[in-house]
C-alpha cells in the first residue's frame, strides 16, 4: 500500500461557539436590551406603591378636589369646562388628564387625589432618572441614574410631602418638561425635533403658565448663546447652528400658540380664568421671601428641620442635606462653567432654577410656606444636573460606597414615611355628618367647599360664594356658575368655621344679615351649621 492510498486520520474540528445571539459579556443579546425597561419597570410600581402611602399621610383639601371636580366634569362631556371660573392656572393639559385616567379606572373620590400625586411624584424620579443617564452606558450610566433618583426617593414627611405628594400645584408640570428636555437630549438633530419641542411646550403652558419661566424661556437664553459663541465669537459658519436658532424661536412661538389656544378655549365658552398677578413685590420683602424660599427648598430636598425637635424626623432630615449638597455642587458647576458647556441639558437646567428662584422671589407670591410649591422643580432640576455632572467626579474621588451607605438611609427614611398613618380628607369628618343628617346641598367657604364634594364622592354639594357683610354672590373661584342656579339646585344650610382661619372663616352675622335667623344651629366639632327651611340660591345674587 502506498502512502497515497494509507488511511488518513481526520484532524479533531474545534467547535466554534455561536456568538450570533450573544452580547459581548456573554449574555444572550435581549437580556441587555431589555434590563433597563425591566429594571425602570419594576422600580416604578414600587415607587408608585410607596409614594401612594407617603401622600396620604397628608389630608385631601379644596385644592385638590377641584381639579378631581374638573376632570370628572369633562369626563362627563363638559370638555372645554364651560361656566367655570378657575384660577391664575388651570392645569388644564398637565394634571387634569391624569386626574381624568384614574377617575375613569376608579371613580370619583378623595383618594384620587393622592393616586394622582404619587403617580405624578413616581414619572418624576423616573423621567428625572433617564434625563440623568443621558447618553452614558454602563458603568457610568447606573452612577448618573441612582444619583438622581437617590436626591428625590424619599419625600420628606410632613413638608417635603405637603409640596410634593398632594395637590396639584405645579409639581406636576415637572413630567412634560422633562420629557421635552429628555427629546432634545436623545432625539437626532432634526427639522421636526424643534416643532415637536414647540408643540410640547404650547400644549404644557396651556395648562400652567409656569412653563415660561421653566421651559420656554431658558432654551430661548442657551440657544442665544450657544449661538453667540459659535457665530461671534468663534466666527464659525451660522448655518452649523441652525439648531439652535430653530429651537429658539420654535420656544418663542409656543407662548404664542398656547395664548391662541387659551383665548380659542374662552372664545368657544369654555374655562375663564383669574388674571396672574405679575406685581414685583416691594424691596423691604425681598429678605422675608428669600428667608422662605430657602424653606422651602430645604423642604423639597427633605432637609426641613426648622422648628423641629430632635428625633427620627430631625435625623433623617440632616441625612438629606447630602442630596441638596451634591445638587448645590451641580447647579455652581453648571453656571461656572456655562459658557463653555455642551452639554445643552445642563445650561437648559441651570437657567431654568435661576429664573424659577428669581421670579419667585420678587414676585408677591411668597407669603406662607404652601407658596414653595412655586419652585417645586428645583427639585427634579437639581438631581438632574447632580447626575449629569458629578457622576465621574464622585466616581473618580473613590467615594461611591459612602453614597450607597447614604442611599441607604434615604431608604430607611422613604421606609419611615410609608409606615407613618394615614389621615382621612380634610372635611371627611364634616362630610359624614351632613351625610348622616341628610344634608346634600348647601353654602360654605372655598377650604371646605369642594373639599366636601369630593369627599363625599359628589353626594353633597357645598358652594361657596363670594362671602361679604353686606352681600352674597356666586363664587369665582375654581367654582361653576350653573351650581348656583336656584332652578338646579335647593341650598338649605351653611357651613362655618375658624379651623382655617380669618380667610375662609364666615360670620355668622354675616350669615343671618344675608337669609335671616336659621330654622336649627347645630355645632359639630370644629363647625357650624345652620340650616333653614327655603332655598338660600335665590338670595345669592
Amino acid at each position: 500500500m502506498s502512502a497515497a492510498d494509507s488511511p488518513r486520520v481526520a484532524a479533531p474540528i474545534t467547535p466554534v461557539p455561536d456568538t450570533r445571539d450573544r452580547a459581548p459579556h456573554g449574555r444572550p443579546a435581549g437580556q441587555g436590551r431589555w434590563a433597563w425597561p425591566a429594571g425602570y419597570a419594576v422600580a416604578a410600581v414600587l415607587l408608585f406603591l410607596c409614594y401612594l402611602r407617603v401622600s396620604g399621610t397628608q389630608a385631601v383639601t379644596s385644592d385638590g378636589a377641584s381639579i378631581a371636580l374638573q376632570a370628572w366634569d369633562i369626563l362627563h362631556g363638559n370638555l372645554l369646562l364651560k361656566g367655570w371660573s378657575l384660577a391664575d392656572v388651570t392645569f388644564y393639559t398637565t394634571e387634569i388628564p391624569e386626574y381624568m385616567l384614574v377617575e375613569l379606572l376608579r371613580g370619583l373620590g378623595p383618594a384620587d387625589v393622592h393616586v394622582s400625586a404619587a403617580l405624578s411624584y413616581t414619572l418624576l424620579v423616573i423621567l428625572a432618572s433617564l434625563l440623568a443617564k443621558g447618553r452614558a452606558t454602563g458603568r457610568e450610566g447606573l452612577v448618573r441614574v441612582l444619583i438622581a433618583a437617590g436626591i428625590m426617593i424619599a419625600p420628606q414627611i410632613g413638608p417635603g410631602a405637603f409640596l410634593l405628594l398632594l395637590s396639584p400645584d405645579h409639581t406636576g408640570t415637572g413630567v412634560p418638561l422633562l420629557v421635552i428636555f429628555l427629546l432634545l437630549d436623545r432625539a437626532p438633530r432634526r427639522a421636526w425635533v424643534p416643532v415637536l419641542a414647540g408643540l410640547l411646550l404650547a400644549w404644557a403652558q396651556v395648562g400652567d403658565q409656569l412653563v415660561l419661566t421653566l421651559g420656554a424661556a431658558p432654551i430661548v437664553v442657551v440657544c442665544a448663546v450657544r449661538a453667540y459663541r459659535g457665530v461671534v465669537a468663534r466666527r464659525e459658519p451660522a448655518r452649523d447652528y441652525w439648531f439652535d436658532f430653530a429651537l429658539a424661536a420654535a420656544a418663542i412661538a409656543s407662548t404664542v400658540v398656547a395664548a391662541a389656544a387659551v383665548r380659542l378655549i374662552r372664545d368657544l365658552g369654555g374655562y375663564t380664568m383669574a388674571p396672574l398677578d405679575t406685581t414685583f413685590s416691594a424691596s423691604a420683602a425681598w429678605p422675608a421671601h428669600i428667608a422662605l424660599a430657602a424653606e422651602g427648598v430645604l423642604g423639597l430636598y427633605g432637609a426641613d428641620v426648622t422648628g423641629r425637635p430632635l428625633g427620627v424626623f430631625t435625623a433623617l432630615a440632616l441625612v438629606h442635606l447630602a442630596g441638596l449638597a451634591l445638587a448645590v455642587w451641580a447647579f455652581c458647576r453648571a453656571i461656572r462653567h456655562f459658557f463653555g458647556c455642551d452639554d445643552m441639558i445642563a445650561q437648559v437646567l441651570a437657567v431654568a432654577i435661576v429664573l424659577n428662584l428669581a421670579a419667585y422671589v420678587f414676585s408677591m407670591l411668597p407669603n406662607t410656606y404652601w407658596d414653595n410649591r412655586e419652585i417645586a422643580n428645583v427639585l427634579p432640576f437639581g438631581a438632574v444636573l447632580a447626575g449629569r455632572l458629578l457622576a465621574d467626579k464622585l466616581t473618580a474621588a473613590r467615594v461611591l460606597p459612602a453614597l450607597a451607605a447614604v442611599g441607604c438611609l434615604y431608604l430607611a427614611a422613604l421606609g419611615y414615611g410609608v409606615t407613618r398613618p394615614q389621615v382621612p380628607a380634610h372635611d371627611q369628618a364634616l362630610t359624614d355628618w351632613l351625610s348622616a343628617h341628610h344634608l346634600t346641598t348647601g353654602l360654605g367657604s372655598y377650604a371646605e367647599g369642594n373639599s366636601v364634594i369630593l369627599d363625599s364622592h359628589g353626594a353633597i354639594l357645598l358652594l361657596a360664594p363670594a362671602w361679604r357683610a353686606d352681600s352674597v354672590t356666586p363664587g369665582k373661584h375654581e367654582a361653576k356658575a350653573a351650581d348656583f342656579d336656584p332652578a338646579r339646585h335647593y341650598a338649605d344650610f351653611v357651613v362655618t368655621t375658624e379651623q382655617d382661619g380669618p380667610s375662609f372663616y364666615i360670620p355668622p352675622a354675616w350669615i343671618i344679615r344675608a337669609f335671616g335667623p336659621p330654622a336649627h344651629t347645630y355645632h359639630y366639632s370644629v363647625w357650624t351649621i345652620m340650616t333653614w327651611n327655603t332655598n338660600l340660591l335665590t338670595e345669592v345674587s
